[in-house]
């Protein structure tokens, strides 16, 4: 079975930044456009599910009050200005 065939334009600099990687990776466009395609699909979906996750905890009650949070980032703060890790 043939793949599916998508069809996008996009600016000619991507074009000859493509060319350029694919002669000195001897691939040709396909194989650096699927990964790239699959890399983005990865990071976003991720990036979705986080989101998803996130809002089901809130849902949940799961939540921490602004007071804890402003302290925690301000005790990083202060440890990172005093040059240590604070984590």
């Amino acid at each position: 079975m043939a793949s599916p065939v998508l069809s996008f334009r996009v600016d000619e600099v991507l074009v000859e930044q493509l060319d350029q990687l694919s002669a000195a990776t001897d691939r040709d466009r396909q194989y650096h456009l699927k990964r790239a395609l699959a890399r983005y699909i990865e990071a976003e979906s991720w990036h979705i599910n986080a989101i998803a996750e996130g809002v089901a905890d809130a849902d949940a009650g799961h939540l921490t009050d602004l007071k804890t949070i402003k302290a925690k980032w301000v005790n990083r703060a202060k440890h990172r200005v005093d040059g240590q890790s604070g984590q």
